[in-house]
């Protein structure tokens, strides 16, 4: 059995799992309710969506992460240290993996090159510009964000950095990581840059072609693995394009959507699908915990004082 935690209102994410063929049982935890709980069930943890959770939550997270470790069981992702979207993408930077650089509004810091575009720092949504040009560009897209309400210390500023497959045409590429396994994805082509939905009709047979043969050949796991390293990521899904040759990683979701393809044009896209499908689901049971119905202690003071403060509380409350 597999424990996958996540924010209440973001369990949907994983739920398609179950029709992997040969995927293990999963099932959606909530952070909520694991620091309301005094025992959990013993099976495999993953933790996930770090970037929607405010401080205290994230600490609870860790010190919950720590009592499943030290009581023997398979624990993936390390709250305390898995890296979010700003140190991931400036680690990435610093390290010689990314060639675009990214700076903190908040910190007051400026960009040594541009164009630039203005994104949030937490969560996944999206742009909030186009491509700025100069600083002057950047001082108005900052301002009307804040104007709006978008706190400054979300507000971060990432370098232009894709190349197209073709005039017109983008591809975003991923891949995933479940424990010590890669696995390749679905890509994602559109005729703009940020190439985050998908845009029907624009790729071709050659495209889905190329597609089938990188999940096939694990195309790019390796590279893509160093990054998850940097991050200290241990499942999730990065999203990352080519740019002369090198990936490019924009950024890693440790709660990312995966669905499936029921219908398609192109025969082999459903085919490519199928093929991921085959090879998530025996990442996943890879790390699967068999279901014993024994239950572990969660062996943390400051959880059990965050259980009786917050008995009647629908959210977690500060402790210490």
């Amino acid at each position: 059995m597999i424990y996958i935690v996540t924010t209440a209102s973001h369990s949907y994410t994983l739920k398609r799992l179950h029709g992997f063929p040969g995927a293990p049982r999963t099932q959606s935890y909530s952070y909520d309710r694991l620091f309301r709980s005094q025992r959990v069930p013993i099976g495999t943890w993953i933790f996930t969506d770090f970037d929607r959770l405010g401080p205290w939550e994230l600490e609870l997270a860790a010190r919950a992460y720590r009592s499943l470790k030290t009581a023997g069981l398979t624990v993936l992702n390390d709250p305390a240290i898995a890296c979010q979207r700003l140190t991931l993408l400036r680690r990435l930077n610093q390290q010689g993996f990314n060639r675009f650089g990214v700076w903190s509004v908040e910190a007051g810091e400026w960009p040594e090159r541009y164009p630039v575009f203005l994104r949030a720092h937490s969560a996944h949504r999206g742009s909030f510009s186009g491509l700025l040009a100069d600083r002057a560009a950047l001082e108005q897209a900052i301002a009307e964000r804040i104007g709006r309400g978008v706190p400054r210390r979300e507000l971060i500023a990432v370098e232009y950095c894709a190349q197209p497959l073709r005039e017109g045409l983008f591809r975003k590429l991923a891949a995933y990581r479940v424990g010590q396994i890669m696995v390749p994805s679905l890509c994602v082509h559109e005729s703009s840059w940020i190439a985050k939905d998908g845009e029907p009709g624009i790729a071709g047979q050659e495209n889905y072609d190329d597609e089938y043969r990188i999940i096939e050949e694990d195309r790019h796991c390796a590279d893509i693995r160093r990054a998850f390293e940097i991050g200290e990521i241990e499942f999730g899904r990065a999203d990352f394009g080519i740019v002369d040759g090198r990936p490019q990683v924009y950024e890693i979701n440790t709660n990312p959507t995966i669905g499936i393809i029921e219908e398609h044009p192109f025969p082999i896209r459903l085919a490519a699908d199928r093929l991921f499908q085959t090879k998530f689901a025996a990442a996943l049971a890879a790390i699967d915990t068999p279901d014993s119905g024994v239950r572990v202690r969660l062996k943390s003071s400051v959880l059990k004082e965050q259980r009786k403060r917050d008995r009647w509380m629908t959210r977690s409350r500060w402790v210490v």
